[in-house]
This record gives structure tokens, sequence and C-alpha cells, in this order.
């Protein structure tokens, strides 16, 4: 096969995986878009969970948490990718404190996005780094 046939091949078998794929399976949990944000909610926090060297951490424990009254929890797919969303649009997005764990590592650093200047955040990316132990 050619080089170019095989890039065509790679790419359509990719476009198909993608389609084909359960929402779960795809970056950040569920599809985003603006069909997916209900007027009273506040910003969905997404992002993936990697171990130190940038490889996906599956399964692990991702926490959402609103100073002491509120914490949604919720776990990484296959790809560490997650989405959590249930926050009121009154609660600030500095206010929410993204933290991950899973057994046998230790959180090594969380890294937020910042936000889109002079726009409404729809969304706030999150990564967290997790070390082996």
């Amino acid at each position: 096969m050619t080089r170019p046939t095989r890039s065509f091949c790679l790419l359509a078998f990719l476009a198909v995986a993608v389609a084909w794929a359960p929402s779960g399976a795809r970056a950040g949990g569920e599809g985003f878009g603006p069909d997916d944000h209900a007027p009273d909610e506040g910003p969905a926090y997404f992002g993936f969970v990697k171990d130190e060297r940038g490889a996906p951490v599956r399964d692990a424990k991702v926490s959402a948490s609103y100073k002491t009254s509120l914490t949604l929890v919720t776990r990484t797919n296959a790809t560490g990718g997650y989405k959590v969303r249930g926050f009121k649009k009154e609660i600030s997005p500095s206010d929410v404190v993204i933290t991950c764990a899973k057994e046998g590592y230790r959180q090594l650093r969380v890294l937020r996005r910042p936000p889109p200047k002079g726009k409404p955040v729809l969304s706030v990316e999150t990564e967290c780094r997790l070390q082996r132990e």
C-alpha cells in the first residue's frame, strides 16, 4: 500500500471510530456544544487525568468541590477524560477546586486553562497529573 493510501485509510478509520464511539469514550466524557448547556447551569468542568509521562489514567476519581458545601465526583474514561456538571451559574468557577486521585498514585499538579476573555464561561478545562508511588 502506498503512503497516501495508508494515510487515507487511517483517517477514514478514525472518522468512523469517532462517529461510532459511545459519548463516554470521547475526550471529556459526553459531547460538548451550545445545546449541551442549560440556561440556569454554570460551566461544565472537563479535562484529562494523565500520569507523569503524559499517558492517560483510566478510572481515576475526579472531584469538583465548591467550598465546603458540595462535591461532585466522576471517573475518567479510557482516554483519561472526564466531565463534571451540576453547579449553578451563581457559583464562580474560581470557587470550584478540581482534584484527582487513583490508588497507587499521588496528585502531582492541577493545571486550569484560563477562560476566554470577554466571553461567557461555558466550560472550564482542567488537567490533573498523577505520579506513581
